[in-house]
């Protein structure tokens, strides 16, 4: 028999995304025109691939896709999230042009946050040239760390260029080199099974997941995923979910006078993967929106022998 997982944990969790997902204009995020190429030994498509280069002890991740912003318009709710949180976490100390200037423009930022003041920074400049205030280089493995104070390094002969606080930049390249565990080791299976593209995603993976997620005494994922995009085709927004159970959970069906947005689809796999999609032509109802989450309640009958 199936029963809901307890509000409380789905209210801490709300609170929690609620936080995290806070979001000052960074200029030269999109810019059209030609631009000069750089050399680039390795190069990434999308935030799936980028965790292939995210050392494994990140605590969690955020995605922002700049496309949006110019597909939906400034004043778009959807795009004025993604503008206004992503800004309030690019730090000046990089992201200026006294800093780093970017000459074909910015389409993808993904940020890795280990717990340290300065977070790791995947930035989408796809091959174009790129200029940094570095004041020295090091080597560091087979590639060139530009290095300024206060401890901030930039690698750009990847793609995305890996930028942040420096003994990070030198953990990623480690990664790259096979050298460090990676995050993808743990989620990239689960990610790519997350079909579609997105404007904003947040994900984690691992203990700090269990920490975050609680029923009862049970820890019963160890994988989230929470993304939004817009449905072009129907003119309404999406949010996706995706948890990875580690017990007998799984996303159910909703009836519907149980759900206040209007479609719901869910997916789940044999391995404990879930994907719900919710939809809707409001953008509050959408991030209001929750799954459904049940668990699958198993008992044993015993019976003793005669005779």
């Amino acid at each position: 028999m199936a029963r809901r997982m307890e509000r409380k944990s789905a209210r801490l969790l709300a609170l929690l995304l609620a936080l995290i997902m806070i979001g000052s204009v960074f200029a030269y995020m999109l810019r059209g025109g030609s631009a000069e190429k750089r050399e680039v030994i390795y190069r990434l498509d999308g935030f799936r691939e980028y965790v292939n280069w995210t050392p494994a002890d990140a605590v969690y991740i955020q995605y922002y896709n700049l496309s949006y912003t110019s597909k939906l318009g400034k004043d778009d709710p959807l795009a004025s999230m993604i503008i206004s949180d992503l800004n309030k976490l690019l730090i000046p100390a990089i992201f200026s042009r006294q800093v780093l200037e970017v000459t074909g423009g910015i389409s993808q930022v993904m940020i890795a946050d280990f717990g340290e003041a300065m977070p790791l920074y995947f930035v989408d400049a796809r091959m174009s040239k790129i200029y940094f205030a570095n004041e020295s280089e090091i080597q560091h493995g087979n590639f060139t760390l530009k290095v300024r104070r206060p401890g901030i390094a930039l690698v750009s002969e990847l793609s995305p260029l890996v930028v942040g606080y420096k003994p990070l930049v030198e953990k990623a390249v480690d990664t790259v080199e096979g050298k460090y565990p990676s995050f993808g080791n743990k989620s990239y299976s689960y990610l790519s099974r997350i079909n579609g593209g997105f404007a904003y995603a947040f994900f984690a993976s691992g203990d700090v997941v269990r920490q975050w997620i609680r029923s009862g005494n049970e820890s019963p994922a160890d994988f989230f995923f929470e993304g939004y995009r817009y449905n072009f085709n129907n003119n309404s927004y999406e949010k996706v979910w995706a948890m990875h159970f580690e017990g007998n959970y799984f996303f159910g069906g909703m009836n519907e006078s149980e759900k206040n947005f209007e479609y719901y689809k869910v997916q789940n796999f044999d391995d404990g993967l879930s994907i719900a999609i919710m939809e809707d032509k409001n953008f509050t109802r959408v991030v209001n929106a929750r799954p459904n989450i049940l668990t699958w309640q198993i008992s044993f009958n015993t019976t003793e022998n005669e005779g």
